[in-house]
């Protein structure tokens, strides 16, 4: 019997449940004063941007990307730190890269050059604990930090929360306050509103994003088109029918093929689906990973919508995702809540496409023709320049023909043009509390009549959170006897017994000034 999971909106979760926030396997190792690795001779000559170690050493050492090294030698006692950017096997053993380069002379086995992996941790195999078991510790100890304090210092996303709509009498607005109604969310510290809706007697009005909606076919196992989308940087992401990670199933009936096609968008582990990215590439601030899908756009399947249907909204906030664009090459999909805007084609470039007017389209996104996508990076009144072909034919056939531009919309009150999230518009939020106060946009007055998805948590780290996290992932390493070899222990020094009580009792001071007591009224 198949198994069916058709939830409709992912759980309430860690925006990244795989990242490490609250500390680091490092602090952990500085913590407990574990030194690095050893260092290992040079296979061969060093090259300016990489060094060779043998294969025994990689794996017993254990070498990573990300990782960095020292590496010195008789030319250079003192040494330098490079940032290994990539691993190959070569003839002359293991090559680790890096970007910046170094004078490869000064670094040659007759030198006696040596190279040491500066982490404490690794996945060696020289020492009893691995890095990746460090890792599991600290994603443990991060969610039991969350549980007991009611709280958290990194971002969670709630993809639905449904809450009433207290409103208050007339004569009360005039003279008390300048909204018609609130809405307290369940979590503070609100980092970012992805989703406001407001139940309108028969559908939901999205106030706080922008929004496009997809309606699979009753019977989407003919489908064989793609979804494309763009966020507005001229970069397109295409989203095609399959069975690996990074496609969606059509291979059943619509809600389920609804249900993949937003796990696929919303990157669900549970279904193992993988980031689908975007091209060309970019990366966003603070990050050297590649912007996926995931990232820009969140995904719900069938829920309160209907049956076979994907509402998606951009994770730009109101307005700022009415610069998203999508494009369906499969008739047989319908798009709906878009605004669509049309051109016809005077002269077609390899990447040019010049129209009789750009008026309306967004600066940057996908254009479709039938099973054509087309994506551009900048337009002027007349042209759209730097277009490249997505799926199906080149730009430079598209001479005489109609182009098309689905974007998303946001439905503020009067249109974008009038309504946004301000004090005495549609409505403002006090993200400390995590309430929203409603102005000129508002819901039918019955239960449960708003839906919203956000982000919340803790903006800063505090110290005092690092030092609880690190010392609690010290306490499992120190009872751990494959660990306990690498402590300094001696006359001079605290005997491990007393060091775990001593960060106990650390652990036991701190903790409770950060409990936060929940009360219902």
């Amino acid at each position: 019997m198949p198994q069916v999971f058709s939830p409709g909106e992912p759980e309430t979760r860690p925006l990244d449940p795989e990242a490490l926030v609250y500390t680091t396997p490092q602090k952990v190792a500085d913590l407990l004063e574990i030194g690095p690795q050893d260092a290992v001779a040079v296979s061969a000559d060093s090259e300016s941007t990489g060094v060779f170690v043998t294969g025994a050493n990689y794996r017993n050492i254990g070498f990573a990307v990300g990782d960095t090294i020292l590496i010195y030698s008789d030319a250079d006692p003192l040494g330098l730190e490079r940032t290994i950017t990539a691993i190959t096997s070569t003839i002359n053993g293991v090559r680790l890269g890096f970007a910046s380069s170094i004078t490869a002379a000064d670094y040659q086995s007759a030198d006696n050059t040596f190279v040491q992996n500066t982490a404490s941790f690794t996945n060696g195999r020289t020492r009893g604990v691995t890095f990746d078991k460090v890792k599991q510790l600290i994603l443990r100890v991060q969610d039991r930090i969350d549980n007991i304090t009611h709280n958290s210092w990194r971002p969670n996303l709630v993809a639905a929360e449904y809450i009433n709509f207290d409103t208050y009498k007339p004569y009360r607005r005039r003279y008390y306050t300048d909204y018609v109604g609130t809405t307290p969310l369940l979590f503070r510290n609100v980092q970012q509103m992805l989703r406001i809706e407001l139940w309108q007697g028969d559908d939901y009005r999205e106030i706080g994003a922008s929004e496009a909606r997809i309606k699979i076919p009753d019977d989407p196992r003919s489908l064989s088109g793609s979804i494309i989308l763009s966020p507005g940087n001229g970069s397109a992401a295409t989203l095609t029918t399959g069975t690996s990670s990074t496609q969606w199933r059509a291979d059943f009936d619509k809600i389920t093929t609804a249900q993949n096609l937003a796990d696929l968008i919303n990157k669900e582990d549970r279904v193992s689906k993988a980031a689908v990215e975007f091209s060309p590439t970019f990366t966003l601030e603070g990050s050297t990973s590649n912007v996926g899908v995931h990232n820009e756009f969140l995904a719900t399947a069938n829920a309160d919508y209907g049956s076979g249907q994907v509402k998606i909204t951009s994770m730009r906030s109101t307005q700022a995702g009415e610069s998203c664009s999508i494009v369906v090459t499969d008739s047989n999909i319908e798009l709906n809540q878009v605004t669509t805007k049309t051109a016809v084609v005077s002269n077609a470039t390899t990447t040019v496409l010049t129209v009789d007017s750009t008026s309306g389209f967004a600066a940057a996104g996908v254009l479709s023709v039938g099973d054509t996508a087309i994506r551009y990076t900048g337009k002027t009144s007349t042209t759209f320049t730097g277009c490249a072909s997505v799926v199906g034919s080149s730009v430079d056939d598209l001479n005489g023909l109609t182009v098309t531009q689905n974007l998303f919309v946001v439905d503020l009150q009067g249109g974008s043009s009038s309504g946004d999230r301000a004090r005495l518009r549609d409505y403002w939020l006090d993200h400390d509390l995590g309430i929203i106060y409603f102005n000129n946009s508002y819901p039918f007055f019955e239960y449960n009549a708003v839906k919203v998805a956000y982000v919340y948590g803790e903006r800063y780290l505090e110290k005092a959170i690092e030092d609880i996290c690190t010392k609690m992932v010290a306490i499992e390493l120190l009872l751990s006897d494959d660990r306990s070899v690498l402590i300094p222990e001696g006359s001079q020094n605290v005997d491990l017994a007393s060091k775990i009580q001593l960060y106990r009792q650390d652990i036991d001071r701190a903790l409770p000034r950060y409990i936060e007591v929940v009360s219902f009224e």
